[in-house]
Formats: C-alpha cells, structure tokens, sequence
C-alpha cells in the first residue's frame, strides 16, 4: 500500500450499512502520521468493524520498529479505548510499500521469525490491541526496489511465519481469540513454477486476506490505462483487475467470506504524449516515470530507506478533491478544458485535458457501484479502504447504492 502516494477517504454511509447489515468486515488503515489532523475521537466507530494503524516496518533485522514510537504512544492507547468502546477491533500493520526491507530475510530463519512474533505479541500486551495485520508486498516478488525476496522460497516461509504466529496469538491469555489478516497481491503468492493455485493452508490460518484490487496501472507503464479496472481489457494494459483479482484467489481455494476487496476513492494522473480527447480508448502512448503534479495534496516523496525507488510527485488525486478544486463539477461532469469519458470494458471513467495532456484514471460513484454489488453478490467478506478522512462525509454520503442484498 503506497502511503506516499494514497489516501482514500471514508466509505459512503449507504454503502458501509449494507456490509454492515450482512456482518462484513469493513476495515480502514488508519496511519500514525494522520493522527495530529485526524485524532481517534473524528473517527466514526460504528462505520468501521475493524481499524488497522499502520505501520510498524521491517527494514533491519527482525524486529519492528515504528518511526515514530512517541507518538505511538501518545495515540494508540487512545485509538483502543474508543474503537472497542463503539465494538470496533484494532489491529496493528506492519510492513507497507517502504516497510518490507527484511521480511524475506527474517521469514527464513526459525530464530528471527520468533523475534517478529514476540515483538507482535508484545505490542498486543502492551496496548491491548486484537491481532496482527500483515502487509508484506510481496512475497516472491520485487516491491520496493530495494526489498530481499526470494522467488524460491518466500511463499513456504511465510506460511511458516502465519503457523508459528497462529500458534503464538493463541496463547496470549485472558483475552478474546486473536486475529491474523494479510494485504496481498492482485494476483496469488508467486512460486519458481507460477502462481500457487492452492493457498488453503494460509487461508485456514487467517482470518482475513484483503485484495489489493488497485494501483493496477500508473505512470510507471508506458501506457495510460486505469488505476483499478473492474475488468482488464486484453492486450492493453496490466492484465489485471478487480474481478480477475477476486476469482483468481477464490480459484486457488481462497474462501469467498475471507476475501476483503480493496476500493480506491481516488485516481492516479500521468501525462499523454497525444491528445486523447477525441479518442474513447484510455490505452494511449505516456511520459513514463514522471506523473504531473495531483491534487492540492501531492508532494514530493522519496522513500527515506529505498534510494532505488525514484522519489517524485505521486500524481494521486483523490476524489473530494476533484470535485472541490473544479475538475469535475458534478460526479458525472468534467469542467473545461477537462473532457470526461468512460470506459465499458474496465467499468471505469477517466478524464483528459487537452491544454497540458493530463491523464487521470479514478473511480466514483458509479464504478465504485459496481464493485460494491460485485461483492456482496459474491458473498465476500468485506471490504478496506487505506486512510480516514472526514471529507468522505461532504463528497461521498450517498456514493453507494446496492440493489442486491445478500
């Protein structure tokens, strides 16, 4: 999950009532870096069965740290007490985009994977928070560039650190059962012969495993193409999507009421090397690399432990912010110069403006609409979003609406 460049905003109310209503997890990543704008008391509990403060990261050895353990002190507690006040859960993250430096090293060793464990456990007992999220991106497979993986062996090991944590969480006394979830790859863990196509020993372990159905494509291809496409169009773009995403992992023996799926409430921008406002393809040559400046939010970023990983704008633009610095002047309207199109195949609209040639690839109410009714169909067990933020309320009230109710 790249914090650098995301943050999504809170649920639509009509939407979080619906999972609600049919005992899903609706989670939200909740960041310690927010918490001076955004306190524990702004977050409505009762929307959120489950809040995940992230992160604690790996990026030496095989202990956690967090950046910032002062503050984690000064927030969590508080962040507990109210969350189970309202019947909500807490569990800590660990790992994200810049925070997986070692988890292939530490995964290796039995002595290592202990060290982690009991640092986990430690946090549990320390503030009294209800399980383990882990978010190691990715295993088998280059994340940040400066990540060890181990195309061999990552997915056994991680399946031994899961059992051996399992084991551990089960032990804590005087508590309710401890929960383990993992954030995961569009795509399942990656072996020397493919895609594992049975992961029912993780999935018995865990008690969630939250798709990240998103960041699909971005600046970094040589094409424009869209950030989270409900369907991929083949021979276009990453062969990716929200659907293939969820039926791979339900293939490979994934149950569908442990899958989470992850929406995004914002878009990614890049800049066309053509003018695409006369086109209605969204697949169109790009400057790669290099996204425009985004919203009145984007900065420039460089990961402080990755100097591989080029630092920069990240291009993100979240939805509230379209809608409130002008880009669109309704959910289904773009102001000039900016031209609105939408896509059939990957159920996703895009914008261009035709004076700098930006591209932007986002979701709104009525793509995100298909996602939600495409997950409740298929009886999944719930949905995240990445970052709390209370303009959810002024721009997404009524974002959602589902006619099938499972």
């Amino acid at each position: 999950m790249r914090f650098y460049s995301i943050i999504i905003f809170f649920f639509s109310i009509a939407w979080l009532s619906v999972f609600t209503l049919a005992d899903k997890a609706i989670i939200g990543y909740f960041p310690n870096w927010l918490y001076a704008r955004w306190p524990a008391s702004n977050i409505n509990f009762s929307t959120y069965t489950h809040i995940h403060y992230a992160f604690a990261i790996l990026i030496k050895g095989a202990t956690p740290e967090w950046t910032d353990s002062y503050q984690v002190d000064n927030q969590l507690p508080g962040l507990v007490k109210a969350a189970h006040a309202s019947g909500s859960k807490v569990l800590i993250s660990v790992g994200g985009w810049s925070g997986c430096l070692t988890f292939s090293t530490m995964a290796a060793d039995p002595s290592q994977r202990q060290a982690f464990i009991q640092w986990n456990v430690d946090q549990i007992n320390k503030y009294g928070t209800d399980g383990v999220d882990i978010d190691w991106e990715y295993p088998g497979r280059q994340g940040a560039g400066c990540n060890a993986f181990d195309l061999a062996n990552d997915a056994s090991n991680f399946l031994e650190l899961l059992k051996e944590l399992r084991t551990a969480l089960d032990g804590i006394q005087g508590s309710s059962r401890k929960e383990i979830s993992i954030a995961v790859h569009v795509r399942p863990f990656v072996t020397p012969s493919g895609y594992m196509t049975d992961v029912s020993a993780f999935t018995n372990i865990v008690d969630r495993i939250n798709i990240m159905t998103y960041d699909i494509n971005g600046a970094w291809n040589d094409t424009t193409g869209p950030n989270a496409p409900f369907n991929f169009q083949p021979g276009y773009g990453d062969a990716d999507g929200y659907v293939s995403g969820i039926q791979g992992w339900i293939n490979a023996g994934a149950p569908k009421n442990k899958i989470v799926s992850g929406v995004a409430f914002y878009g990614r921008s890049s800049t066309s090397t053509v003018d695409m406002s006369q086109s209605n393809s969204q697949y169109q040559p790009q400057v790669a690399g290099s996204p425009p400046h985004g919203d009145s939010y984007d900065a420039s970023w460089q990961d402080p432990y990755c100097s591989k990983d080029p630092g920069g704008l990240s291009g993100v633009w979240r939805y509230g912010n379209l809608r409130s610095q002008g880009v669109l002047t309704s959910p289904t309207t773009a102001a000039p110069p900016w031209v609105r199109k939408w896509d059939d195949i990957t159920q996703t609209p895009w914008l261009f403006n035709p004076t700098d040639k930006t591209f932007i690839s986002y979701d709104d109410p009525q793509s995100l609409a298909i996602k939600i009714n495409y997950a409740l169909c298929q009886g999944l067990g719930g949905a995240m979003v990445l970052v709390l933020h209370k303009i959810i309320f002024k721009r997404y009230y009524d974002m959602m609406k589902c006619v099938n109710h499972l």
